[in-house]
């Protein structure tokens, strides 16, 4: 399995960690990298290994290996029992809670119809019991640009009514960018 690091990866890492003073940053780098753990344990348990790791602006994606609905949900799946483990319950202290939101949030976030995101794979697999393929990849074209256009304003939203700060709304359309640049 190839591992790839790229620039952007750094550059966001170091900003974020740069302009981070509760330490958020590093609770979130372990939360992702836990979820794609997830995905890369069922894809070894399938015998079915991706071809490449990588670690570029927008976060870490996987190459090649197993697709199936296990494989696919097991990240998300990670998160939720982090989140179940630390923050459903009332033990432990005040940063482990937060861990197990910010699991929670993670696993709410990679579900989204979007991209490179576990969602879009899972709407796609529902679609493909459905549809025939081609319906299934254009229906989930459509459910992507629905999704970006609500997804756009509500981060905005957040940023302006002072839920999110604004390196949050920095990073969101940095990642953006990275994502149509990474498909051209």
């Amino acid at each position: 399995m190839k591992v790839e690091l790229r620039f952007s990866f750094f550059a966001v890492l170091g900003f974020m960690i740069c302009t981070d003073r509760e330490g958020v940053m590093l609770m979130c780098a372990l939360a992702c990298a836990l979820h794609e753990c997830g995905h890369l344990a069922v894809m070894l348990a399938e015998r079915r290994p991706p071809s490449s790791v990588v670690f570029y602006g927008g976060g870490i994606h996987i190459r090649g290996g197993s697709t199936s609905l296990p494989a696919v949900i097991a990240g998300c799946a990670v998160n939720a029992a982090l989140f179940a483990v630390f923050g459903a319950f009332p033990w432990g202290s005040g940063q482990l809670r937060l861990f197990g939101v910010y699991n929670l949030l993670i696993a709410a976030f990679n579900l989204l119809p979007i991209g490179e995101l576990d969602g879009r794979r899972l709407l796609e697999l529902a679609l493909i019991r459905a549809f025939p393929p081609e319906k299934a990849v254009r229906y989930s074209d459509i459910c992507e640009r629905v999704m970006t256009v609500i997804v756009l304003p509500a981060v905005l939203l957040l940023v302006f009514s002072g839920y999110l700060n604004f390196s949050a709304i920095i990073f969101f359309f940095y990642a953006s960018a990275v994502e149509i640049l990474e498909k051209i």
